[in-house]
């Protein structure tokens, strides 16, 4: 039974986002912008706490907003995703280094936001469809991100990411085309299974999943984040990729609205996401630039959340839903550390030799190697749990992943002790003397985002439960689908 929140929190805050976002965008300085920024998204934060504390009290159930009708939800599946980026994009924006932030660059980031956080809450076809393609417009745009000194978002990945885009609309056309059930609310409605023209919800599903392997960047698709990460704006492409939209979208549509087709073909997805971590795992091997290395770490342990989402196990899905949270947090202090580290450099960082900054900025070294043990999965962190319950739950459908994960899981180890090595070991140079360590904000943000790793290892409950509740009823959905064909055979 559908329940209220005692405020539309969830409209509130995308409503106030956006209009930072405009006001921002004319403001003449970069430091009065980003306090602003910051404002906004400390006020936005709660807001989506508050929700997520309330929704928790319906043990799962779908909580709408008083008031302005079911556009918005929430429930388990979007409980910690909701505050969880939107604490990601404060963190951001208090990390980016000062020459890298302008207005505009500040504007995109809160577009961004926006999006992500209306296409986690969207309760309509139509209003995810739009939130999608509205997170990576400040990417197609010369306008937000081209900054001095860094170029914009490579030609590829503008392709690849309207190429999504497109899949997405023509998918969700298809979806409604193809529903029989009577109305628009209905056929725009994501909390209603399908029933309709098979062919045309089997055209609509094969469109949304090659949405999801561009947006992912699985093989041969990450071609278009490696260049992102190399030659783009770092710190919005990191969020962008940490918003997991491809993976969210199998959750919320794949599954729930399509669960027949969603068992037929979804093992495919999971064997490629599968042979897409191994793969970036292994040429990360040859790799030398940080930046490709960061893109390729980020790759292969993403890819691993397709895999438990595919399979029919409560256990795996529920790995992966935590993973997506370990994932997000450790890859964005990888990130953070490493751009903080180019600022003070004053030049790209190309990974030819040792730099020694570990003397200089002892604290950064911390940060960055306990965020990327955390990240492959050190004991005592969230990435601990989240990768046991991946393994554990997707072995009956994927047996491969108790030979694939631990190896890719090793190899993506030794990749960041390696980047680690290159970043902090060695004698330093005469460039990096006098190099500043972690700043107030930095330290002060940084130690947040490890303690919530590291007490999420300790105390694991609070984070893994609701991902839990969602993985419970989203392979219920998936065994009554197995059901149903056994029986029609």
């Amino acid at each position: 039974m559908s329940e209220h929140l005692l405020f539309p929190w969830i409209s509130l805050t995308v409503l106030l986002v956006l209009t930072a976002a405009a006001f921002v965008w004319r403001m003449p300085t970069a430091d009065a912008a980003r306090r602003a920024t910051i404002g906004v998204l400390s006020t936005a934060l709660p807001f989506l706490l508050i929700a997520s504390y309330e929704s928790s009290a319906a043990e799962g159930g779908r909580v709408t907003e008083p008031w302005i009708g079911s556009l918005f939800t929430m429930d388990a599946l979007n409980e910690i995703p909701l505050p969880l980026f939107a604490a990601l994009a404060l963190g951001v924006t208090m990390l980016a280094p000062k020459r890298k932030v302008t207005p505009r660059w500040l504007s995109g980031i809160l577009i961004l936001t926006a999006a992500t956080l209306a296409a986690y809450a969207a309760n309509n076809l139509l209003v995810l469809t739009l939130a999608w393609a509205a997170t990576i417009a400040p990417f197609l745009s010369k306008r937000f991100f081209e900054i001095k000194r860094e170029k914009e978002t490579p030609s590829w990945s503008k392709v690849v990411l309207s190429l999504s885009t497109a899949c997405v609309l023509i998918g969700a056309a298809l979806l409604v085309a193809g529903t029989t059930q009577a109305g628009w609310s209905n056929a725009l409605s994501l909390s209603l299974p399908r029933t309709g023209t098979s062919t045309m919800l089997r055209c609509a599903f094969i469109f949304l999943i090659v949405a999801v392997f561009l947006r992912k960047g699985l093989l041969p698709a990450h071609s278009w984040l490696l260049a992102g990460f190399e030659r783009g704006p770092l710190l919005p492409l990191a969020l962008l990729v940490n918003g997991h939209l491809g993976a969210f979208l199998i959750a919320r549509v794949a599954l729930p609205v399509l669960p027949d087709v969603a068992h037929e073909a979804l093992p495919l997805l999971g064997d490629l996401g599968l042979l897409t971590a191994a793969y970036t795992a292994l040429i990360a091997l040859a790799e030398r630039q940080p930046r490709r290395l960061l893109a390729l770490l980020s790759i292969s342990q993403a890819s691993f959340i397709l895999v438990g989402l595919e399979s029919n196990n409560a256990d795996g899905i529920a790995g992966a839903l935590v993973h997506w949270q370990v994932v997000a947090v450790a890859s964005t202090i990888l990130i953070s550390v490493f751009t903080s580290l180019e600022a003070r450099l004053g030049a790209p960082i190309d990974g030819q030799r040792f730099l020694g900054l570990a003397a200089s900025a002892p604290r950064l070294a911390v940060f960055f190697a306990v965020g990327g043990l955390a990240l492959v999965g050190l004991p005592l962190t969230l990435g601990f749990p989240a990768e046991d319950l991946l393994l554990h739950g997707t072995l009956t459908t994927h047996p491969r992943l108790g030979v694939v994960l631990p190896i890719v899981t090793a190899l993506n180890a030794f990749t960041v002790i390696r980047l680690f090595a290159t970043l902090f070991l060695g004698r330093p140079g005469a460039e990096t003397r006098g190099l500043a360590d972690a700043l107030p904000r930095e330290r002060w943000v940084l130690t947040a985002a490890l303690l919530f790793l590291l007490l999420g290892g300790i105390q694991p409950a609070a984070l893994v439960r609701a991902p839990a509740i969602a993985a419970e009823h989203l392979a219920s959905l998936l065994n009554r689908a197995t059901e149903t064909l056994t029986f029609r055979q």
